[in-house]
């Protein structure tokens, strides 16, 4: 992944909200906010700018209405851009860059490499706001499922509960289907995964899982400071809560079982660079 923007052209105007600032959503899938720069290379990033080709689909009852609905939510301005290219944006053009559930869909160098990028764009003192799920919170849901078995034996219950909390682990990493055409009308998820290929293809499976300690280590190590947990309606980030980025209206969370860190860029003379053996340990 592109590391410095000194040899790359950029085509994209940056966006600014009420405040002046500029907000970058990255790997964004359909959780816009239309204040902030939405990028993302997903077909819903690509049907957006195509409303008459969705007219089209809905027509033929290809796309179902639920998908429709999540189209006409999505920011119309939204940037189609494949992120393994880098952020086409130019060094310290961004206040804040967020991301969610995308970094574990990296393979673990590649998600250095652009952890990497997201400190490029950021300008000093600029905020990085990740989420992932939490390893730590899914570990400890397993444990508690084996809890429940031990006490209170094989159960319809607790059997489920167990099942369940392996898959939080395991499903995303082993998965052969994608999980959209799966979902769908049989007829549209069969051209569906013939048109975009399998979970790996697409991009679905998970690649590696963090928790608090090994995030914030890379996040050191990369040259961020201020690192601190917040919740998904809580954040450093002015206006986050008028955002719905990462939670309902109701106040759930948008996806169970997550971490929320926050890090702040500096430029200090000690701050070191992970380097490729002390990303493996990570």
């Amino acid at each position: 992944m592109p590391s410095s923007s000194s040899k790359r052209k950029f085509r994209f105007q940056v966006k600014h909200d009420s405040a002046d600032r500029a907000l970058l959503n990255v790997g964004c899938g359909t959780r816009t906010d239309p204040s902030w720069n939405n990028l993302d290379f997903s077909p819903y990033a690509l049907l957006r700018k195509r409303l008459w080709t969705v007219k089209m689909l809905r027509a033929i009852g290809f796309l179902s209405d639920e998908r429709y609905q999540r189209l006409q939510e999505i920011d119309p301005s939204i940037i189609r851009w494949n992120l393994l290219r880098g952020i086409p944006f130019e060094d310290a053009t961004f206040d804040v860059v967020y991301h969610s559930h995308f970094l574990e869909h990296l393979e673990h160098d590649a998600a250095i490499d652009f952890l990497r990028e997201c400190y490029r764009v950021l300008k000093p003192i600029g905020i990085l706001r990740i989420v992932v799920p939490d390893l730590e919170a899914l570990t400890l849901a397993y444990r508690q499922a084996i809890d429940r078995l031990d006490r209170s034996g094989e159960t319809p219950a607790t059997e489920a509960a167990h099942e369940k909390s392996i898959a939080a682990l395991f499903d995303q990493f082993v998965r052969r289907r994608s999980s959209g055409p799966t979902a769908q009308k049989k007829w549209v998820g069969t051209i569906e995964a013939l048109l975009r290929g399998n979970a790996a293809e697409t991009g679905e499976k998970h690649r590696w899982m963090y928790d608090r300690h090994s995030l914030s280590r890379i996040l050191t190590r990369i040259g961020f400071g201020s690192i601190q947990r917040y919740s998904a309606v809580t954040s450093g980030i002015a206006g986050w809560e008028r955002c719905f980025l990462d939670y309902y209206p109701s106040g759930a969370a948008y996806k169970a079982n997550s971490i929320y860190v926050e890090a702040t860029k500096i430029a200090l003379p000690e701050a070191r660079r992970i380097t490729e053996k002390e990303a493996k340990v990570a």
